[in-house]
């Protein structure tokens, strides 16, 4: 079957209104589906995990390009009933879950001595790093294509792991993307666009919060090389954008993280000299997915999640998230089209003209046997648009995405929840009408919604709108 976006790139909007806030917000503006690029599954992959950043794993004495036992893989493997590459069986399979390690300072035993040659090559152009850990993840995949006979790889990665797949297949490394041998690429809280706090550190003037920050790192060629500068000097002038041809044949999708409260937080130290930038503690918002999209074999579905850098691992509703990514089946939209508010909560003046509101959702699977959201946009982490109403009745045109992403194909309603907050004071939407920080509910909706094409209504206490839902069976 053949489908594409019809815009394309995808406009992945901040809109500008002061402060923090609106500015930082993540709105997705798309068209509707129609049939145009080719996707076909293949019969036979193994999907392969590229772990995330690890403090002294640069100074690891192991062996690299190797099978590696992470927890992460057994509980994937367990939600999804596909076997690890240690338990397969070679003459019936359709997909493998492994992960590799790329740390360490001795080669495998497949490697024969060109391929030794190759690493200490550009180890020693590099430093190590990005470059020399996204070539072990090539020679792995080579390698491990050959040893099952898999046609090709589906390539999950988190944090730091997504930097070394970008590397990876920007760069081509054993010809596994011009000979499309990628499949499928699902980036969770990524190191997509770099890292924000490691770019900013050398510029912090505050010692103790400078010192805070560089705790959270060694001093390392990897650390180095997530910087946004390194990033645009050695591998793309333009971070933000999915430029490469070689996208063309890969089914992408994103994951976005946006707790940033928690106590262990390394960029809680520098929001405090600087304005609100959405963050998951470690990753700014926009760094971890692409702002805009010049080649693809559709738009990359994109997930925002109300979990902090760390707390990622112990979340079920990521592993389904993953596991319908990886059966990329059916693939829904639901947007929010407009919202009409009886009640404004505000008092219309010369000096307040208008109300600032949002609209916060949470998406929940009605067929999985999880009870936490698959998708959460919500007011907390500071990455919702602020619409502005002056009197109530009004109605505003809203267009903003509340879920994009594959469904399991025998989904057939998701539970629809969306709450719209009238806001007097926010530090993170940049708003100060009062003295303490306060929103005002203007009611929830919770709609079980039919994951068939159409428009449908939703109502809570003091609005009411409309939803579109778009389908997409692959």
């Amino acid at each position: 079957m053949r489908y594409q976006y019809l815009l394309i790139p995808i406009l992945l909007l901040f809109t500008a209104c002061g402060g923090g806030g609106a500015e930082n917000s993540v709105m997705n503006e798309a068209e509707e589906l129609k049939s145009e690029t080719d996707f076909k599954h293949s019969p036979k992959t193994v999907t392969i995990y590229i772990h995330g950043y690890q403090k002294e794993g640069y100074i690891k004495e192991q062996n690299y390009g190797e099978a590696w036992d992470y927890n992460f893989t057994n509980q994937l493997s367990e939600f999804t009933e596909l076997p690890l590459l240690e338990t397969y069986d070679k003459d019936n399979f359709s997909n493998i879950i492994t992960a590799v390690e790329y740390y360490g300072d001795q080669a495998p035993e497949y490697y024969t001595q060109a391929d030794i040659d190759e690493i200490e090559g550009v180890t020693t152009k590099y430093g190590g790093g990005i470059p020399r850990y996204a070539m072990i993840l090539a020679k792995f995949t080579k390698h491990i294509l050959e040893e099952t006979g898999a046609e090709k790889v589906n390539l999950v990665s988190v944090s730091m792991g997504s930097l070394i797949t970008r590397w990876m297949i920007e760069k081509d490394i054993e010809n596994l993307a011009s000979n499309k041998k990628i499949e499928k690429w699902m980036t969770a809280e990524g190191v997509l666009r770099g890292n924000y706090g490691l770019s900013k550190v050398d510029d912090i003037g505050i010692a103790w919060i400078k010192e805070s920050v560089n705790s959270f790192f060694e001093d390392s060629a990897e650390t180095q090389h997530m910087k946004y500068r390194w990033i645009e000097e050695n591998l793309t002038p333009n971070r933000e954008s999915m430029s490469s041809p070689y996208y063309s044949d890969i089914l992408v999708g994103q994951i976005s993280l946006t707790d940033s409260e928690k106590e262990h937080a390394g960029l809680k130290y520098i929001m405090m000299q600087e304005d609100f930038q959405p963050n998951d503690g470690y990753q700014l918002v926009k760094d971890t997915y692409f702002g805009s999209i010049e080649n693809s074999l559709q738009v990359p579905t994109h997930t925002l999640m109300h979990n902090d850098h760390i707390g990622i691992k112990d979340n079920d509703s990521i592993l389904l998230i993953i596991s319908n990514f990886l059966e990329a089946k059916k693939r829904v939209r639901i947007t929010l089209l407009d919202a009409t508010i009886t009640d404004i909560h505000e008092t219309i003046t010369v000096l307040n003209e208008d109300t600032e509101t949002v609209f916060e959702s949470k998406i929940f699977s009605e067929n999985a046997k999880i009870q936490t959201p698959i998708s959460e946009r919500v007011y907390d982490s500071g990455t919702l648009n602020i619409y502005s109403y002056k009197k109530d009745n009004e109605t505003k045109n809203i267009n903003q995405i509340i879920f994009e992403d594959f469904v399991s194909p025998t989904e057939s309603t998701l539970q629809v929840t969306i709450e719209g907050y009238e806001i007097d004071r926010s530090t993170k939407y940049g708003i100060s009408e009062i003295k303490t920080d306060k929103k005002e509910s203007m009611g929830e909706s919770i709609n079980s919604i039919r994951l068939e094409n159409g428009t449908y209504p939703v109502s809570a206490d003091d609005w009411s709108g409309h939803v579109k839902v778009e389908v997409l069976e692959m």
